[in-house]
């Protein structure tokens, strides 16, 4: 039971962390990320508390995303230290980790830099897996639409 609660814990500082990475500023300690990493990577291998559940290909996602996390912020002190579009990669990291503990895919956040129309400047985009893949189909339904249209003008 202790060891549900300081998982809970640990799920809600690195889900409170998440949209502070997504922002320009300093963000939190790459230090409190990697001791997260360690207790949820600990817990995952020995199949303990919400871990009890993954099947064999999810823990090995899980720990293939954390290895990525652990590469982008290694020699790294804060968020800070990090580019934006390594800020943009560790923030999208994260987010799949936490997808996956939670079984909530589609409740995954993912952020994409986009160049905006008629500048030269990107700007920073973040939509759920579920908004994502419905803008999609509604783009695919349209296109369906105008090739099946006989007699329309262009």
């Amino acid at each position: 039971m202790r060891l549900h609660v300081l998982l809970a814990g640990a799920l809600l500082a690195l889900s409170a962390a998440l949209p502070a990475l997504a922002q320009p500023v300093d963000g939190p300690s790459l230090d409190a990320i990697r001791s997260q990493q360690a207790e949820i990577r600990a817990d995952a291998r020995a199949g303990r508390g919400v871990y009890e559940n993954l099947s064999e290909h999810q823990r090995n996602q899980l720990l293939a995303k954390q290895d990525a996390v652990l590469r982008l912020i290694e020699g790294k002190q804060s968020a800070a230290d990090l580019g934006e579009p390594q800020r943009m990669e560790l923030f999208n990291q994260l987010e799949a980790i936490e997808a996956l503990v939670n079984q909530a895919e589609d409740q995954r956040m993912v952020c994409r830099r986009v160049a905006t129309i008629g500048s030269n400047r990107k700007e920073r985009v973040c939509k759920t897996v579920a908004q994502r893949r419905e803008e999609m189909r509604g783009a695919q339904e349209m296109l369906n639409r105008r090739s099946n249209c006989t007699g329309c003008s262009e």
